[in-house]
């Protein structure tokens, strides 16, 4: 299990981690860097919003959710794709949500996260100079999931998605019995709010928290490492193929090679990666 959470904490590391100064000014023509934005009672309700300058109501305006397997980590750990995403002109808000646990915060309190971290950026539309709905949700690994599982269930109008090496079906038992073995069964029990065992009937969470099972007519994006051990390959694939078979618009970026990190060291590899998120955010969430 350690060594699986430190894969998930490499990859995290490795989409950046800039340290940038908050910019309090907000004239369309400038742009604005909003830091630790708070957006709710809990002290993980923080976001940092980044506006570019010359935009209007008809500019892609993204909202990231970050990885961590649901249970750590942070807005800060995706600096650098947020970073990039604001350098071309688009808008993204970055946000924390709650960590999943065995108590009280399950797949459902993190959408509620979600969704009222959107009505404050619809609530603050007209003094940001920013769209009101048909947003683009975006996110790597956990936060991948819960970008689609929100896309897919919400009652938002929402553009597109674009995921990274994300768990799709949790549903799949060959999937299950895979994350037991690499000690990362925990984490998705404590994000469905259920337990797994291995031959018993799955508890109707598992359903309710797959993507897969919830698809929408909205056009996806899924980037994924061939040779990932935490989020098997077949997850993306499996996705995929649904997409196909409802003719609805998607496109698999296969990363040959790489693990849940993407290869994000090598620079082609990260240029592919942005680059296909950059191009993808801009046709479809405009």
């Amino acid at each position: 299990m350690k060594r699986n959470l430190l894969l998930l904490i490499s990859l995290l590391t490795l989409f950046g981690c800039k340290s940038s100064k908050p910019i309090q000014q907000l004239p369309q023509q400038q742009e604005s860097r909003l830091m630790d934005v708070v957006y709710g009672k809990h002290e993980r309700q923080i976001m940092d919003v980044f506006l570019p300058a010359k935009r209007n109501k008809n500019t892609p305006f993204v909202l990231l959710i970050h990885g961590g397997a649901w249970t750590m980590a942070g807005k800060e750990y995706i600096r650098d794709y947020q970073d990039t995403l604001f350098q071309h002109g688009i808008a993204v808000v970055s946000i924390n949500h709650r960590y999943a646990d065995h108590a009280a915060i399950h797949y459902q309190q993190m959408l509620a996260d979600i969704d009222q971290a959107l009505d404050y950026c619809i609530a603050h539309s007209s003094e940001w100079n920013t769209r009101k709905d048909g947003f683009t949700m975006t996110g790597v690994s956990s936060g991948a999931h819960l970008a689609l599982l929100y896309g897919y269930t919400s009652s938002k109008r929402i553009k597109t998605i674009v995921e990274f090496c994300g768990p799709v079906n949790l549903t799949d038992t060959t999937t299950l019995a895979y994350s037991e073995k690499v000690g990362l069964k925990d984490v998705i029990e404590k994000m469905t709010g259920h337990t797994y065992e291995s031959g018993q009937p799955l508890d109707i969470s598992f359903y309710k928290s797959s993507p897969i099972k919830h698809i929408k007519d909205i056009p996806v994006l899924i980037v994924h490492g061939t040779a990932d051990p935490v989020v098997d390959f077949s997850q993306s694939q499996q996705l995929s193929d649904s997409l196909s078979n409802r003719k609805i618009v998607h496109e698999l970026v296969r990363i040959e090679g790489a693990g849940h990190d993407l290869n994000m060291t090598d620079k082609n590899a990260r240029k592919r990666v942005y680059g296909a998120a950059i191009q993808w955010i801009k046709q479809y969430g405009h």
